[in-house]
Parts: structure tokens; sequence; C-alpha cells
């Protein structure tokens, strides 16, 4: 998802549920967050703090690890003592998708665009959450906008969620070959691909085009996805829960 200028446990940390927060967090939070046992609570404001933070920070780690319904509970533990900060938590609604909670992760994303309104990927999550819980042609007619994502192949990606096929999105990757920006590229074209054609059906297509996003050599947040997306797929079970 797009990078965002702070960090979730700063953001946290800082919000007022008065003054609200014009900020949201980034998309690598899960690197920020400390290995406290969450469970164990203090009693003062800022162990409980420190709480929220860590049960958020064990959900990332949870989801980045295939572990969804775990990282599920502990979004949702961080919810309940944090209900403020839901609409920024982009990656609550990709762990509620791999545990098949449809209307949910839905849901989500569309609170999630409130605070995020350019993200092509947060427009991608949402159609293929609709796609799952009733059909591709009402995931059409409600496609969220996403206006001026200037990363590469974003354009492309939401352009080919009203229909088409694939090319305008692999002819936009092949123009970076040779840049330093192509490796990037790639690997959201592969990745978007593959989630679209998941979404309409095209299992084979899906497939393919997630085992290569699942291969890239990038190390952030949204290709270790990518790799429990590839296992989603494999194994047409929840990708590896304990």
């Amino acid at each position: 998802m797009r990078k965002f200028s702070v960090s979730l446990a700063i953001f946290i940390a800082t919000f007022s549920l008065d003054a609200g927060c014009s900020e949201v967090p980034p998309s690598n939070a899960g690197g920020t967050a400390t290995h406290v046992d969450p469970s164990q609570e203090g009693g003062d404001q800022a162990a409980a703090e420190t709480t929220v933070q860590d049960w958020f920070g064990l959900g990332d780690r949870q989801l980045r690890a295939g572990q969804c319904q775990d990282s599920v509970n502990s979004f949702e533990e961080g919810l309940r003592r944090r209900p403020a900060v839901e609409p920024h938590l982009w990656q609550y609604g990709i762990a509620l998708f791999f545990v098949k909670r449809y209307a949910d992760a839905k849901a989500l994303f569309e609170k999630h665009r409130r605070v995020n309104p350019n993200d092509v990927e947060n427009a991608a999550w949402h159609y293929l959450c609709v796609a799952k819980a009733t059909d591709v042609d009402q995931a059409r007619k409600i496609l969220l906008p996403a206006p001026d994502d200037h990363r590469p192949p974003m354009a492309e990606i939401l352009d080919r969620l009203a229909g088409g096929d694939f090319k305008a999105i692999e002819q936009a990757v092949d123009r970076f070959g040779g840049l330093p920006a192509h490796q990037s590229a790639k690997f959201y074209g592969d990745l978007y691909i593959g989630l679209i054609a998941d979404a309409e059906g095209d299992s084979a297509t899906a497939k393919a085009f997630m085992a290569k996003a699942a291969g890239s050599n990038q190390n952030h947040y949204m290709a270790d996805v990518a790799r429990v997306y590839h296992q989603h797929l494999s194994s047409s079970t929840e990708p590896l829960e304990d």
C-alpha cells in the first residue's frame, strides 16, 4: 500500500480522540513495533499505549507470516482498546480477506479510503472483496476512486478493474525495463494481475502471476503479503495457519 509519513506506533501514541489526527500510519508498521507480550497489560496509561502498539505490531507480524486468523484476532484486540484507529488499518482488511470475512474487509477498505483517498491498492483489495462476496459485476459498479497514484503501474491497474485485458499493465511495467524502478513496477504488476484474476475466477492466471510476485526479491510488507497470497491460492485453504 502507499507509504505514509509517520509510524503506526507514533500515530497510536499521539492520537487524540478529541482532536483527531490528519496523519495516517505507514505500510511498514510491522517493523516498528516492539516484541512485548501484549497480554501483559500494565495499569497506567503508558503501559496501555504500549499494549495497543504491541497488539497491532503482533497482527502485522502474524499476517506477514501467514497466520491470518491469529492476525485478525490481534488487530481486533488492539481495536477494542483504540477503535478510532480502524480506518487506518488496511493491514487488518487484508487479514480479513484471507479468513474470508469479505463483507468486513470491504467495509474496512471503504473506511480506509476516507483517510487515504489516492491509493489504487486499496481500490483493488476492495474490488477483490466485493467480487468474492457477490460477483464481478457488482464489484465494478462500486469501484472506489483512487486518483493521482503515480506509482507504476497503478494507473493501469485502476483502469483494469473496470474490465479488459492485462496488456496495459504489462506494457507500463515494460516501459521501466533497465531502470531502477523496474523491479518494483514488475512486482506490483504481477501482484495485482494475480489479484484481479483471482477476483474474476481465472485461477490459472491468478496462480501464475501470484507465483511471480511471491518469487520477487522485494522484501517489504506487500512482498510478504504476496507470498501469503501465493500459498493461499496454492492450497485453496486459509494460508499457513498453525
